[in-house]
C-alpha cells in the first residue's frame, strides 16, 4: 500500500473507527449497533465515490471532446500549424492528469483494503469502486490516445514546416541546411 498523507489519514481514520466499535461493544451494545460508526463511514466514502466518479466522467469526455478536434486540425491547411505543443506542455498537463487518476485508484484500492481489513463488506462500496476503476481506465486510455494523437500532430505539423522551408529556401536559391 502506498504512503500517501490522504492514505495515512484515512488509516488514522479507521483505526478510529475500529477503536470507537470496540469501545461501544465493551460499553455492552450490540455488534450491530456498535458497527454503525463503519457502516456511516462506508456510506460516506461511497457518496464520495459517487463524486469522484462524476469527476472523472466528466474529464474523460474532454478528452473524447477534444480528440476529434486535435485530428481535424491536421487535416485543415493554414489550422494545421496553429495548435503545436512545442514546450510539450498539453502532453505535460494530460501525463500529470493521469499520473492523478492512478494516484486516485491506488488511494480507492487502498480503502477497500482497510474496510476488508476491518472485517466489513458492502456489495455498493465493491460496486462503486468496479464503476470507479474502470472510468479511471477508459479515462487514462483516453488521454494517452490524446497524447499520442499531440505527438503524430506536432509531428506531421514539424515535417510540413520543413518541407515548406526546404521549397523556400529551393525557391530562394539557398543550398538545402544539413
Amino acid at each position: 500500500m502506498s504512503s500517501s498523507p490522504v492514505s495515512d489519514s484515512t488509516r488514522r481514520l479507521l483505526d478510529a473507527v475500529r477503536k470507537l466499535e470496540l469501545t461501544l461493544q465493551s460499553a455492552g451494545l450490540p455488534r450491530v449497533l456498535a458497527r454503525l460508526p463503519v457502516c456511516w463511514l462506508c456510506w460516506h466514502y461511497c457518496r464520495t465515490l459517487d463524486q469522484k466518479i462524476v469527476r472523472i466522467k466528466r474529464i474523460s469526455g474532454k478528452f473524447d471532446q477534444w480528440l476529434p478536434a486535435i485530428r481535424s486540425y491536421a487535416k485543415e491547411g493554414p489550422a494545421q500549424t496553429e495548435l503545436i505543443d512545442v514546450d510539450l506542455s498539453m502532453r505535460g498537463d494530460i501525463e500529470a492528469t493521469k499520473n492523478t487518476m492512478w494516484e486516485l485508484r491506488s488511494y480507492c484500492i487502498d480503502v477497500g483494503r482497510m474496510f476488508e481489513q476491518l472485517g466489513y463488506q458492502s456489495p455498493g462500496l465493491r460496486r462503486r469502486q468496479a464503476q470507479f476503476l474502470q472510468i479511471l481506465e477508459t479515462s487514462c486510455v483516453s488521454a494517452s490516445t490524446m497524447q499520442a494523437a499531440l505527438a503524430e500532430h506536432d509531428n506531421a505539423v514539424l515535417d510540413l514546416l520543413r518541407s515548406r522551408q526546404m521549397e523556400q529556401r529551393a525557391a530562394d536559391g539557398e543550398a538545402p541546411a544539413a
